[in-house]
């Protein structure tokens, strides 16, 4: 019996509001293998337009609250992108306020996990923002960072900061990662998908 096609892998990114999660989906993108056609789905109003002209890089935006009151926009959103492009890959950028445990559970709706998977869930977060946050803000980071695979941090010099400034938060030092290791394990993920996905998900 044939194996069913790979569900399309998606990365997952969250992180506060100036972390640098659209800096790091640029990277991603642009380290992405020329075979590959990618999709951005942005749902944190960030500013992010492929090159003018590629074809293989397609970035839609979605608004609305994608743990709570915009759930179904951004599944439709998703059930959409994914019939129209085709895309072997899919990078959510979840808004600032996202509570991961909410959104995880609209991402694992029954009509997109049959053709979706959450392959990996990245953070992105800087010591400053830490720093400088107040105590309800700081919740909610910590949660996103708790729920996430990896924290971000721009390079090796962000990376030790934050390490520092979240020494006595519980978030492990091995847990945070810079921009370049995320690239190699975005790529080192699951098989990218093939085109049959996109009849494999329903309205």
């Amino acid at each position: 019996m044939p194996h069913p096609p790979a569900r399309v892998p998606v990365c997952l990114v969250t992180g506060a509001a100036g972390a640098g999660k659209s800096t790091l989906i640029r990277a991603l993108a642009a380290a992405r293998p020329s075979t590959e056609r990618w999709a951005v789905l942005n749902n944190d109003g960030g500013e992010f337009t492929p090159v003018q002209g590629d074809t293989t890089l397609t970035v839609v935006t979605a608004t609305g609250c994608a743990c709570c009151t915009g759930q179904v926009m951004l599944q439709t959103a998703i059930v959409r992108l994914i019939r129209l492009t085709h895309p072997s890959r899919l990078i959510i950028e979840a808004a600032a306020t996202a509570e991961p445990a909410a959104l995880k559970r609209a991402l694992l709706q029954e009509h997109l996990a049959r053709a979706t998977q959450i392959s990996l869930h990245l953070c992105v977060a800087n010591a400053a923002q830490w720093a400088a946050y107040p105590q309800a803000a700081r919740a909610l980071m910590l949660a996103q960072m708790q729920a996430a695979d990896h924290v971000v941090a721009r390079d090796h010099a962000a990376a030790a900061k934050l390490r520092k400034a979240l020494a006595d938060s519980g978030i492990t030092a091995e847990k945070i990662v810079q921009f370049e290791g995320t690239i190699r394990l975005v790529l080192a993920g699951p098989a990218p998908a093939s085109n049959a996905n996109a009849q494999r998900i329903s309205s």
